[in-house]
């Protein structure tokens, strides 16, 4: 709880300067997550570790070709990350670029120095790709504490009438040194199919996506050099959608599903829970986002 006001702290000073942006705020929790306190592997899957966290980040345009994009971000793999990026925009491409950290994850290290990149290459109502990948700086582990972030996303969509749909590949990677002789690798893999649909002058817009996603938490003892891992495999319904509720003001919600889910104990099928509210395997995503310069006229 400590560490989440610094954090909710941090998110404010951090953003205060950013009068004239469009700025967002976002609940997060989830209960599809292998508990980060755990030193071994698990032999059941019991659907009641809920983590949560909160992320805050803004957007403006410098001018015609320049936008600055800064926040703290929460995710359940990545835990938290700040970032400035700045993209540039030209003809039928988009490039970006800037710093990011790993913010407050452990006691033993408050900030982890990365950059993030992104690549965007669009033929305007007809198709797009694009690449994002955000990796931590330095060396891999010195000390108790320290930990590596990486991020990367693969996207390539094509309009229809009022839709946009792609095929996406995301995977996230956060590996920490949790003890002398122990070293612990959360990472997250998806295949996704989404199809984000809009219409002028109509207050919401939707998007749905069908994924199949892994989840995997491998435990390594570097003395004995054995590896052990949780797996948990699902397939996964989405819906996002973003209801305008007054000028400048944006309510969003997302949530994820599960539809079919399985796992496993290294070779041996993980216990899965089969009754409320365990069985119930969820990601909700919840908040406002307001156009600043709205109340600024």
């Amino acid at each position: 709880m400590k560490k989440s006001i610094l954090i909710i702290l941090f998110i404010i000073t951090f953003l205060i300067p950013a009068a004239g942006m469009e700025i967002s705020t976002l609940f997060h929790i989830s209960d599809i997550s292998f508990n980060k306190s755990d030193t071994a592997p698990v032999s059941d899957f019991s659907g009641t570790y809920y983590p949560w966290g909160i992320s805050i980040f803004g957007s403006d345009e410098i001018n015609d070709d320049m936008s600055l994009k800064v926040g703290v971000l929460y995710d359940p793999i990545l835990r938290y990350t700040t970032y400035t990026l700045f993209e540039y925009q030209h003809s039928f491409f988009k490039l970006g670029v800037g710093p990011f950290f790993g913010l407050f994850n452990t006691n033993e290290t408050i900030l982890k120095s990365g950059i993030s990149t992104s690549v965007r290459v669009e033929l305007p109502g007809i198709m797009f790709a694009s690449l994002k990948a955000d990796s931590s700086i330095g060396s891999r582990f010195v000390k108790v504490g320290d930990y590596l972030q990486e991020f990367n996303e693969i996207s390539v969509g094509y309009y229809i009438p009022n839709a946009i749909c792609s095929l996406n590949l995301t995977s996230k990677t956060f590996v920490t040194k949790q003890g002398t002789t122990l070293e612990v690798n959360d990472s997250f893999t998806e295949y996704a199919f989404k199809v984000d649909i809009f219409q002028k002058n109509v207050a919401f817009r939707a998007l749905f996506s069908f994924a199949y996603q892994t989840l995997t938490r491998t435990y390594l003892d570097t003395a004995a050099s054995q590896t052990n891992e949780n797996t948990l495999n699902s397939l996964i319904l989405g819906t996002d959608f973003t209801f305008k509720i007054a000028n400048g003001i944006d309510l969003i919600t997302n949530m994820e599903s599960n539809i079919y889910s399985f796992g496993y104990n290294d070779d041996t099928a993980l216990t899965l829970a089969t009754e409320l509210p365990g069985v119930f395997l969820f990601r909700l995503t919840t908040g406002v986002s307001i156009d600043l310069d709205v109340f600024r006229k």
